[in-house]
């Protein structure tokens, strides 16, 4: 007999509320609290450079992670289809609207499961992107531990450090107060 039959209900639903007593506790530990780092911000173990990047843009112009050293970079992972990836893309547009001239700058880099550069760039003139977007089939996401979630968004410093990663849709309510504090850092 395999275990899963011998398995009561009740040992299930103990289990079941040991998941909820972990879930609620780590969403207890990656809530804001009113500090200035987003919830479910993960921060490097210790300091670690972002690796360079080239990304060809949908405009056609040349995206270098290199040229932006002095900058707070957002680099967002995200495709599409995805709909957190959708909802996270106003936020940013209003953000590099308020923060661009003070130093931020967001980057968008398409996983697409079937890359048309032509839909994707029609998706960010629908969604208003004001922003550099291009498309990567690995190499990038690579360069960055792997993306395993979408979307993923990297937050890198002005001295090219990675400040956190942020897996899952952001807010600008959960991201602007960590942008306004690097900023702040740095002036």
């Amino acid at each position: 007999m395999s275990i899963f039959r011998r398995v009561t209900r009740s040992h299930w639903f103990w289990f079941g509320l040991g998941v909820a007593v972990v879930g609620v506790t780590a969403a207890g530990i990656f809530s804001s609290g009113g500090s200035s780092t987003p919830r479910a911000w993960i921060e490097p173990a210790e300091s670690q450079k972002a690796p360079n990047f080239t990304l060809d843009r949908l405009n056609g112009e040349t995206f270098r992670l290199k040229e932006h050293r002095g900058e707070v970079v957002v680099l967002n992972f995200w495709a599409t289809w995805c709909p957190p990836c959708r909802e996270e893309i106003p936020d940013f547009v209003r953000m590099q609207k308020a923060l661009g001239d003070r130093g931020v700058q967001f980057v968008g880099v398409a996983l697409e499961r079937n890359p048309d550069p032509q839909a994707v760039r029609e998706f960010a003139e629908k969604m208003n992107v004001n922003y550099p977007i291009g498309l990567d089939e690995g190499p990038i996401a690579r360069k960055y531990g792997g993306v395993r979630t979408l979307p993923t968004t990297f937050v890198i410093g002005p001295e090219g450090e990675i400040q956190g990663r942020i897996p899952g849709r952001t807010t600008e309510a959960m991201l602007k107060p960590a942008l306004e504090k690097l900023l702040a850092e740095t002036s």
